[in-house]
């Protein structure tokens, strides 16, 4: 690897750093504001955006790559000031289902603009350039994800459904074995509620 090549390398690496410290500012700018921790926050933005039945203890402890027992105090934490019920699901009394409160979705409803922005300055980049962004995003995470690295990707090139180059040739040449829907590259998906982690 020439000299040139390493250079690039650890400029993208300690851009992702400094983004990376952005998001925990911004994060912990709101959770000051709002006496929660930046997980607890994290935690209650989950539960807002996937189903009933991935909001238990295991789920959130396999994605945020957490002991359970750290995730139980959070879970109890939020609780305790109202922001969460617990309910037992009605197939399986064993687990336990966490849903928001009313309160809960009031704080999540504020808490939703905290990456504006990230947004703001991405919006700014042409359609083609956030794309090659996007694509080199996802490779990396994939990456990342299948040397074990991160647990949980919740992503299509990650995912046992995704089928590349299903429909070669035609402009939406993969396949979702889910939905069985052709999908393009800029149709890929990140944080999907149906991802299945690839063998």
């Amino acid at each position: 690897m020439n000299r040139d090549v390493r250079d690039i390398d650890f400029k993208i690496v300690a851009a992702l750093d400094k983004l990376s410290q952005v998001q925990r500012i911004l994060l912990w700018e709101v959770a000051k504001n709002e006496n929660l921790s930046p997980i607890q926050i994290q935690f209650i933005q989950f539960i807002q955006q996937f189903p009933p039945e991935m909001c238990r203890v295991s789920v959130l402890a396999r994605d945020f790559d957490l002991t359970k027992a750290t995730v139980s105090d959070a879970i109890t934490t939020l609780e305790t000031k109202g922001l969460i019920d617990k309910s037992k699901e009605e197939n399986d009394r064993r687990t336990t289902l966490i849903s928001l409160t009313t309160q809960g979705k009031r704080i999540a409803k504020r808490l939703s603009g905290w990456q504006d922005a990230l947004y703001r300055h991405i919006s700014q980049f042409q359609d083609a350039e956030k794309e090659k962004m996007s694509g080199m995003l996802m490779d990396l995470i994939k990456g990342l994800f299948e040397d074990g690295v991160i647990r949980v990707a919740r992503m299509c090139l990650a995912c046992s459904n995704f089928r590349l180059d299903a429909f070669a040739g035609t402009d939406k040449p993969h396949l979702c074995g889910l939905t069985g829907n052709a999908i393009g590259d800029q149709d890929f998906s990140f944080g999907c509620a149906h991802y299945t982690a690839s063998e």
